[in-house]
């Protein structure tokens, strides 16, 4: 792993792609540990601003400006229920790293579309 930090523009950035529909997965950058997001049909940490693949061999991979891939981990397995569970943790942490109100306010409406989809889950 990198030792690229995660900038309070990156946290502000990944608001705004919430605010925006697109979602945040229970996967992190292996380069900075930040979560991974998806639009677009896209796979991507916006903190290093690269895109990431996901095979079904069940490794992901992370595309190289240099166009040279490598194995990072193994995607992780487990129910939706504990899937939801996680991207809530995660966005509690975003949540208390936040630095603005605007930031607040986006991943606090994240959060509770999050627990709305958890609780749909646990009630099937």
């Amino acid at each position: 792993m990198s030792n690229k930090k995660i900038s309070d523009e990156s946290i502000v950035d990944a608001a705004q792609l919430l605010r925006k529909g697109a979602k945040m997965l229970s996967y992190y950058c292996p380069e900075c540990n930040f979560p991974l997001f998806e639009a677009e049909n896209k796979i991507f940490c916006p903190n290093c601003e690269r895109e990431v693949k996901i095979e079904k061999k069940e490794e992901i991979t992370v595309d190289r400006t240099a166009g040279e891939e490598r194995k990072v981990f193994k995607e992780s397995s487990g129910s939706l229920e504990a899937k939801l569970e996680s991207a809530i943790s995660r966005v509690c942490d975003l949540i208390l790293k936040a630095t603005s109100a605007e930031e607040v306010k986006a991943l606090s409406e994240s959060l509770d579309k999050l627990a709305s989809v958890l609780e749909k889950v646990k009630k099937k």
